[in-house]
């Protein structure tokens, strides 16, 4: 995942993600209250999401969706369905 902030790029690794947010380290420290754009990557499939940084400590960042249309919400919820396995006895 990256988070522009201005003019700059910082880039960050996911370690929990839900349809409010998502947290995980970033390799430079990203200001808590900054607001900023999101993308989240899976293979060939990307997600931008306006965002806003609620806390940063020990190099790890909260981050919560800021999500403008009802548009917006299906669309990070299908990009989730992207990082969820089918558990076996459903397949």
């Amino acid at each position: 995942m990256d988070f522009i902030l201005g003019e700059a790029v910082i880039i960050g690794t996911c370690i929990n993600i839900s349809e409010s947010g998502l947290r995980g380290p970033f390799s430079s420290p990203v200001p808590a209250g900054a607001d900023g754009l999101l993308t989240l990557y899976h293979g060939e499939t990307s997600f931008q999401v306006d965002a806003h940084v609620e806390s940063f400590r020990s190099g790890e960042a909260r981050v919560r969706f800021v999500l403008k249309s009802d548009q917006e919400l299906e669309d990070l919820r299908a990009f989730l369905k992207l990082l969820t396995p089918v558990p076996l006895w459903r397949r």
